[in-house]
């Protein structure tokens, strides 16, 4: 999947919603702050696996399904920064030439070998 979506989203959308509840009293029963959840039902922090087993917990939705969404989150987002990324790689690479101690160390590591 191209744009997978957060997992935040999909609380929102399928626990709270049809249960009619209310970030501070989700928060409440899920032992957690108010600001945490709404961080994340926000889609502005991720999804830890603590969280996660308090959503499995209290809601019964699965902790390993919550997880497996927030992998394919963060590498369909760190896939669209590719390009930038391996530009940003390839030019720290051209400026930064060996120093005469790497040699030496190299040098050594195939004396001994």
């Amino acid at each position: 999947m191209e744009n997978p979506g957060h997992p935040g989203g999909f609380v929102r959308r399928n626990i709270l919603e049809p249960r009619n509840l209310t970030v501070m009293s989700a928060a409440s029963q899920l032992g957690i702050t108010r600001q945490t959840l709404s961080d994340f039902l926000n889609e502005t922090s991720p999804l830890t696996g603590e969280l996660a087993l308090r959503i499995e917990t209290a809601f019964g939705c699965r902790m390993e399904t919550l997880m497996e969404m927030q992998t394919r989150f963060d590498i369909a987002r760190a896939r669209k920064r590719e390009r930038q990324i391996a530009s940003e790689l390839a030019a720290r690479i051209q400026v930064q030439a060996p120093t005469r101690r790497t040699l030496a160390i190299v040098k050594r590591l195939y004396a001994f070998g």
